[in-house]
């Protein structure tokens, strides 16, 4: 029998793994209870006797075995912990490492997930073809064309009885859609045909929108409300996980508890980054090169896959994983730490209307970087290669020359792919819409996989490697800057892996010397006829990442703008793409002026419209991201004053999440949810986004906010 692990995770009860699996014939549902779990101790010298006797009065199973406890380290005795049952794994953890005080004893393979334990345990992956009889793979996780199954896929909506302008958990169900079928009725009666139309259906994919947050909970609470069993899944019991908000790159996010089925996955494409950007193409893709489940990936970042991708080349290589890791930073002096902690290279743009201006950038420049220059923690200043191991520029690091880094090794494969895969998509053909879905998602994982190398809490971060990848990259950027001036052109901007050149030299043949070279493929972006940098907001100098342009076939390029943002509202984002309309039309920097005109007529109509109580309240919806608290809010800003709202009506919003509302009269604001349609918005403060968004793309002409607030108050609109 061949089939595909669609679902696989710990039964906690039993102490079983349970593995789902979609056959030709539909699914089949395998238990495991002969694996068991365990994870490994170092203990210190002093503290060795008191573990082992520690662990013999609990009556918990161990045994010293020989491993290495770090990737390039010699085989050392550890103690091989392995606990009575699946759910007593991470507390026995916690009360070894509390015995040892916290850092007596060094703790490895604790928090490794338990379908990424068990795949790696069997040497199978999820989503890949296999021999369900043998356990043997028929498939790699990174074959190109891979066979697929044909999953049934469901989408389920909700409609519930809203009372206090946003959906309650104390609703009630007035209608329930599962694709085609339209359920209501009774409360009780909409979950029974429900439930029949799941059985009769029998999807393998479960999609909602918003189904951790709200529609599997309220569902379940319904269900109570009416001393009900209802099964999501293809059988009972709860998978729940936990909200959170954590801060992340700079700003604090919020992710809802986890709503996961079992032999089912439930899709909550909502909140799911990696099926946003990849579809389901590029979820199972990641899948299988991670080794995690489809619905766990779902729930996850693509720093978490790379980190997964790391925990199992380093389980291929023999080595343990360390649940705590407690490698310091190396001692800089002051000196040193100035030399090494300066980030990529920056060309400060020059502001204002350039044409003919060609864009090149390095493809995963940093990926590419840790590649070839073999940039991993254990490669990086090795005791074997002081003499003979490759420089790091200017920082006075080497890299070893006699073996190839766990970094490398993981990164190698996926650089790679997502070049074919770009290719294949460049191609056409039936399958290129998949090809471009699987392409993005390893994207964003080579994007992450540099990040973490200099997060301290990585299991394989180090920030002398985020030191080495930088010093790197910015001897490429600087050689190939150079380069560029020899060939005739100018340099007027670049940013760590990207130029924008002017001039008439050949770029095809510098992008070839480049990349032959550095050994790092230099791509042409294209040609613009005409782009804009802006200048910084604070003191006029260029913006680093804020332009917008277009290329000789009519394309538009903005980056940092307010059409680019989330923070604004749907009004000022359709006046810069109503301006950028106009602007496009004008052929080089000439037909860009000859189209200012043009442009600020779309200004007048958007003010005329506002100013005429004549724009859609939704169009005036602002989103402003939670950072703390109500109680610890010391200003009364606008998201003070929607979560005073929210709280009044019974609505808590943590930190993370994001709060919608529009500006109406009295410096007042209103949430979203809780619009009746006859509310009076804040003319002025629209009016303000209005010029503030039109004075963003016209800045570089003397026609900055400042200056178009001026102009409507002295003449007002046509």
């Amino acid at each position: 029998m061949r089939g595909w692990i669609l679902d696989c995770y710990a039964d906690e009860v039993n102490n079983e793994m349970v593995t789902w699996i979609k056959t030709s014939t539909g699914m089949e549902r395998i238990t495991d209870r002969e694996y068991r779990p365990c994870f490994y101790v170092k203990p210190s010298s002093e503290r060795r006797q008191d573990l082992l006797l520690g662990l013999k009065e609990a009556g918990v199973e161990h045994r010293w075995e020989k491993h290495r406890t770090w990737l390039t380290g010699p085989l050392e005795d550890v103690l091989k912990v392995s606990p009575r049952g699946y759910r007593n794994l991470m507390p026995l953890a916690k009360t070894i490492d509390k015995w040892g005080c916290h850092r007596d004893h060094t703790l490895f393979n604790v928090d490794t997930r338990m379908d990424t334990r068990y795949f790696l345990h069997r040497k199978v992956f999820p989503m890949g073809l296999m021999d369900v009889d043998r356990w043997k793979n028929l498939d790699t996780p990174f074959r190109l064309d891979y066979p697929m199954p044909e999953l049934r896929t469901c989408e389920l909506t909700l409609e519930t009885s809203v009372r206090r302008g946003m959906p309650t958990m104390e609703d009630h169900l007035k209608r329930a859609t599962l694709d085609d079928i339209v359920m209501e009725g009774k409360e009780a009666d909409i979950l029974e045909l429900l439930q029949q139309a799941l059985r009769e259906k029998d999807p393998d994919v479960l999609v909602t929108d918003g189904g951790d947050s709200f529609h599997l909970p309220f569902l379940e609470k319904c269900a109570e409300r009416n001393e009900m069993e209802l099964e999501l899944g293809r059988e009972g019991g709860k998978r729940r996980g936990k909200a959170k908000s954590y801060f992340t790159y700079g700003r604090i996010l919020y992710k809802p508890p986890a709503y996961k089925l079992r032999g089912r996955i439930h899709l909550d494409k909502g909140s799911s980054f990696i099926f946003q950007e990849g579809k389901m193409a590029g979820l199972i893709d990641l899948s299988r090169l991670s080794r995690i489940s489809p619905q766990d990936m779902a729930r996850m970042s693509p720093g978490s896959a790379i980190s997964a991708m790391q925990v199992n080349e380093a389980s291929k290589m023999g080595s343990l994983v360390m649940w705590k890791k407690n490698l310091p930073e190396d001692f800089k002096t002051a000196a040193e730490l100035v030399a090494c902690d300066r980030g990529g290279l920056i060309y400060e743009p020059k502001v204002g209307l350039h044409e003919n201006i060609q864009e090149v950038d390095f493809a995963s420049l940093y990926p590419s970087i840790m590649v070839r220059h073999n940039i991993s923690p254990e490669t990086l200043n090795c005791d074997c290669c002081r003499d003979s191991g490759e420089p790091v520029p200017g920082l006075g690091y080497w890299t070893c020359s006699k073996r190839k880094g766990l970094l490398g090794r993981v990164l190698e494969p996926i650089v790679r792919r997502r070049i074919s895969l770009k290719r294949l998509k460049k191609e056409g053909g039936r399958r290129s819409a998949i090809y471009d879905q699987q392409a993005k998602v390893l994207k964003w994982v080579l994007v992450t996989c540099f990040g973490y190398t200099g997060y301290r809490n990585a299991r394989f971060g180090r920030i002398e490697c985020h030191e080495s990848i930088t010093a790197h990259g910015r001897e490429i950027l600087l050689k190939s800057a150079e380069v560029a001036e020899n060939r005739g052109f100018r340099v007027l901007h670049g940013i760590v892996d990207s130029l924008w050149l002017e001039g008439d030299g050949d770029i095809e043949s510098y992008c070839r010397e480049i990349g032959h070279r550095m050994g790092i493929p230099l791509v042409w972006d294209g040609e613009y006829k005409w782009i804009v940098f802006l200048p910084n907001l604070t003191n006029g100098a260029g913006a680093l990442n804020r332009y917008y342009g277009a290329f000789q076939d009519g394309e538009l390029k903005v980056r940092g703008i307010a059409l680019r943002r989330r923070d604004t509202c749907t009004l000022a984002r359709e006046l810069q793409k109503g301006m950028l309309d106009r602007l496009v039309l004008g052929e080089d920097a000439e037909g860009f002026r000859h189209r200012i005109p043009e442009a600020l007529d779309v200004l007048d109509s958007f003010v005329k419209n506002l100013r005429d109580m004549e724009t859609p309240l939704e169009k005036l919806v602002l989103s402003k991201r939670i950072t703390r608290e109500l109680n610890e809010y010391r200003q009364k800003n606008d998201q003070f004053r929607a979560l005073c709202q929210l709280e009044d009506q019974g609505f808590r919003t943590p930190p993370g999440e994001a709060v919608e509302f529009i500006m109406i009269k009295g410096k007042e604001v209103k949430v979203a949810q809780f619009l009746e349609g006859d509310e009076e918005y804040d003319v002025g403060r629209y009016e303000e986004l209005l010029f503030r968004a039109a004075g963003e793309l016209l800045s570089p002409f003397e026609l900055g906010q400042d200056r178009l607030r001026d102009f409507y108050r002295r003449n007002g609109a046509k």
